[in-house]
């Protein structure tokens, strides 16, 4: 693979990242997937991407994902519309609801868990969101740039 496409590659999955040394309080909105290592308290929202909370992370929200995958610690609601993946040495608190879930040896769950099928509901609302999403995060980057 030559360099350019690698790049274009790397482009086409964009990946978002809260470094170990971020703390963030309120609401997150992407429309990327997201990685986090530092700490999040408040909401996060990514509707159809992929959130991994790392070994160093630390969430205490209520997220709102297509995946999730916890090798850190959660504590929170989970709306997931695929699956969620609780590593091992991994602490999720809170309930989930998800079509799916894996929990390795090792990992601890504490809250309940609600698997069942996604439904055409709310993936239609998913799209919703995620085009509503997507205006808002358009509106706030002219806002900042007219700035």
């Amino acid at each position: 693979m030559s360099a350019a496409s690698s790049l274009e590659a790397s482009l086409l999955v964009a990946n978002a990242n809260v470094g170990k040394s971020v703390v963030i309080k309120g609401q997150i909105v992407s429309l990327e997937d997201l990685t986090i290592q530092g700490e999040v308290e408040g909401t996060i929202e990514i509707g159809g991407h992929r959130l991994t909370i790392a070994s160093d992370g630390q969430v205490r929200a209520d997220v709102n994902v297509r995946e999730l995958e916890v090798i850190g610690s959660m504590q929170g609601k989970v709306e997931a519309a695929e699956k969620v993946y609780v590593r091992d040495g991994a602490s999720v608190v809170g309930d989930i609801h998800s079509a799916g879930i894996v929990i390795e040896d090792g990992a601890y769950i504490k809250g309940g868990i609600d698997l069942s099928r996604p439904r055409t509901d709310r993936q239609e609302s998913s799209e919703q969101w995620s085009t509503e999403a997507h205006s808002e995060i358009q509106e706030l980057s002219h806002a900042v740039l007219t700035s």
